[in-house]
Formats: C-alpha cells, structure tokens, sequence
C-alpha cells in the first residue's frame, strides 16, 4: 500500500500507461490471431471457391445460351425468327419468301433437318453484301440450331468484263438448316 501512500502525478501516468499497454496487447494478440485465421481461410478455401464459382458462370452461360438458342420448336416459331433477323439493324432485307422443306435423317433416332430456302419477294429485289452478311449472321448468332448451309449470290446485271467493278447489289438466295428431334 506504501505504492499509493505516495503516488504522484507522474506515478500514475505509468501506472495507467501500464495499463493501457497490457490492454493494446491483448486487442493486438487477439487482432493478430483474427488475421491469421482469415489469412489461413483465404490461402486454403477462396481459390477453391472462386474456381467453383468460374465454373458455375460458364454453366449459367451455356445454359442462357442454350434456352435462348431454344426458342423455336415448330415450323412457324423458326419463320418468325427469320422474319426478326431480316429486320434487325443493318440487315433490312425486306419482304422475304420462305421456303421449308423436311428430310429425315435418323428413323430409329427421330432427327429431321428442317431446311428453309429464303430469298427475297421479289426477284429483282438487289441488295447490299453488308445486309445479306448481317440477315446471316443475325440468323446464326443467336440460335445453337440454325445454320447457314448454303449461298449463292449473283450480279443482277449478269456478267461484267474483266476490268469491271461491281455495284454492290447483289441478288441472294440461302439456305438455312435446322436439326431437331421430333417428339413423339
């Protein structure tokens, strides 16, 4: 008791920066020990975890892509789609004639190749090569069923001499393929 018989002023300033210090010090263990835990889980665990979550985005985007490529089922649903491809930015073909046609591939497996022949309304309707390449990729890029199988382009004028340009109008025809399963 003689310790507090004859504190003073600058005896109890080291006696509470005593205890001040003992107080930092276990905050600090206590901190340090915290840290070392989230170190431990995120050296051990996140990688792990991130890779999964790769893995799971791929998957959701196959599958997106999938149920959008999916859209049409029936005749009608995949000439409803050609019609909104013609129509989108750039490609602007215009009336369009659709011709489908049907060929069994696999009887035991039920596969058909729908083909459709598409051209425009009329046949001395010109367009550019920006808007067929546009009408084709439209029809490709967002269907994992639809395929171009077959263009033909040709000059409405016929045949140019050698030292010729062409104009860039162009009479088209292609055709577009569509496997599916038929449902029982």
């Amino acid at each position: 008791m003689s310790f507090f018989r004859n504190m003073t002023l600058e005896r109890g300033f080291i006696a509470l920066s005593l205890l001040g210090s003992l107080a930092l010090l276990i905050t600090g263990v206590r901190t340090n020990s915290a840290l070392n835990g989230i170190k431990g889980y995120l050296q051990d665990d996140v990688p792990s975890l991130a890779n999964e979550l790769q893995q799971l985005s791929r998957e959701y985007s196959s599958l997106h892509k999938a149920k959008k490529g999916s859209e049409f089922l029936g005749q009608e649903n995949v000439e409803s789609y050609i019609r909104r491809c013609k129509d989108e930015k750039n490609a602007e073909l215009g009336a369009i004639s659709i011709a489908h046609n049907t060929k069994e591939l696999d009887r035991k497996n039920a596969i058909f190749d729908h083909q459709y022949t598409i051209r425009t309304q009329n046949r001395d309707t010109t367009l550019g090569r920006r808007n067929i390449a546009t009408f084709l990729r439209e029809l490709e890029k967002d269907s994992q069923q639809m395929r171009v199988t077959d263009l033909t382009l040709r000059l409405k004028n016929g045949r140019l001499k050698s030292h010729e340009v062409p104009p860039d109008a162009w009479l088209f025809e292609a055709t577009c393929t569509s496997r599916q399963k038929k449902d029982s």
